[in-house]
């Protein structure tokens, strides 16, 4: 009788080790949870996945989920369920779910004890198989997300910012288009507020006009810009160099800035304050901030007086969200702010130009985007009615 070939290839003995999905909330995603999500991503408490190596022992490995910015992935559940596989938080550090595999079968295998050789193989392969259930608990978390009425508010807006921005593209051909941009001694709303450099460059972001400014006074110590009084101390002063600044922004056809409301506001209450000629109309004036704040400002909600709103981004956050790079140069000078104010405008409008967005809008948001549960009742109540 001829001997039987030994199998090389059997199968690793049966392990218990499973990734269980541990989910300790008390209720459901809020809408206002949801617009947080779709904009900055989210740290679920209550929720995380831990590598059991068996039913009622301690977990061998514990991880977090971070719920990434919804808007970035599209909405999509598919593509949200695999980018938080793969950002699995142990100990405030990312894993995939394979490196989270791994880390449990080492301490797997630090809590072997017996004679028996360790499973290895059994437990990795066990952990494994799990995955796939695990994935459609996770599938099942994010529809709350995807399917909430939130989202079509968000891409109600978006989707008239872009035809906005295709209209906005085509009125601006053959324009005289000039972006300023103004540091000062302080914010806009304080009458106490004094020039200290105006920058001024084209739509291409050539340079026009770049000057700073002697207030007169000891510049005070201020985080939104790097200009100090050594800095200023042979600049003009504003009355020498308003000639020419009011010269610029009057031929011009459309004034560009990033919240256009503070930088009038210092050329309007300057030319008061030292009595200059000022004769610059606020109607020819473009914001680039009301437009980010559209196209990728983050949605909120006011708890205080029931609506929703969406956050004006600063110009560096939507600068790296609308290009997708690293904003340029030093964002407290005003030369490199309106130069990266031009450049953002211009990626904005190629957006629009791009988009297949047409006039007609989407279908209306339902009437039960609210946080309230009897408003919710009765928006329901009368949906079944019809």
């Amino acid at each position: 009788m001829s001997e039987q070939p030994e199998n090389k290839t059997a199968a690793p003995e049966k392990s218990n080790a499973q990734l269980i999905f541990i989910d300790k909330r008390n209720q459901p995603i809020k809408e206002y949870i949801v617009a947080v999500a779709a904009s900055d991503g989210l740290d679920i408490k209550g929720i995380q996945v831990i590598a059991s190596p068996a039913k009622g022992e301690k977990a061998l490995t514990t991880a977090m989920l971070k719920i990434p910015p919804l808007e970035s992935l599209d909405f999509n559940t598919n593509k949200i369920v695999d980018t938080i596989l793969n950002q699995l938080m142990i100990n405030g550090e990312p894993h995939t779910v394979d490196q989270m595999i791994d880390k449990s079968v080492e301490a797997a295998e630090k809590r072997h004890q017996g004679d028996a050789p360790f499973n290895e193989k059994g437990i990795r392969a066990s952990l494994k198989r799990s995955v796939k259930k695990l994935k459609e608990k996770i599938h099942s978390l994010v529809e709350e997300f995807t399917k909430s009425e939130v989202l079509n508010l968000i891409r109600e807006r978006r989707n008239d910012a872009l035809f906005k921005l295709k209209e906005k593209d085509q009125e601006l051909k053959g324009k005289n288009v000039v972006c300023i941009d103004i540091e000062a001694t302080d914010v806009s709303s304080k009458d106490s507020a004094d020039i200290i450099q105006v920058s001024i460059c084209d739509l291409d972001g050539n340079e026009i006009y770049n000057q700073l400014i002697n207030p007169g006074y000891d510049i005070p110590e201020n985080e939104k810009h790097n200009i100090t009084t050594e800095m200023v101390q042979n600049a003009p002063m504003l009355s020498q160099a308003w000639d020419e600044i009011h010269r610029i922004l009057d031929e011009a056809d459309v004034v560009l800035a990033y919240s256009t409301e503070s930088d009038f506001a210092y050329l309007e209450k300057s030319a008061a304050k030292k009595i200059l000629p000022f004769e610059l109309d606020y109607n020819q004036w473009l914001d680039a901030a009301e437009l980010a704040k559209d196209l990728v400002g983050a949605l909120r909600w006011q708890n205080e007086k029931m609506y929703w709103f969406y956050k004006t981004p600063k110009l560096t956050d939507a600068y790296e969200k609308i290009l997708g790079k690293p904003f340029p140069g030093d964002a407290h000078d005003a030369l490199a702010d309106a130069r990266a104010t031009a450049e953002l405008m211009n990626a904005m409008l190629e957006k629009g130009r791009k988009s297949q967005v047409v006039a007609k809008k989407p279908e209306p948001v339902k009437e039960d985007i609210s946080n309230n549960p009897f408003a919710q009742a009765f928006a329901q109540a009368k949906r079944k009615k019809k």
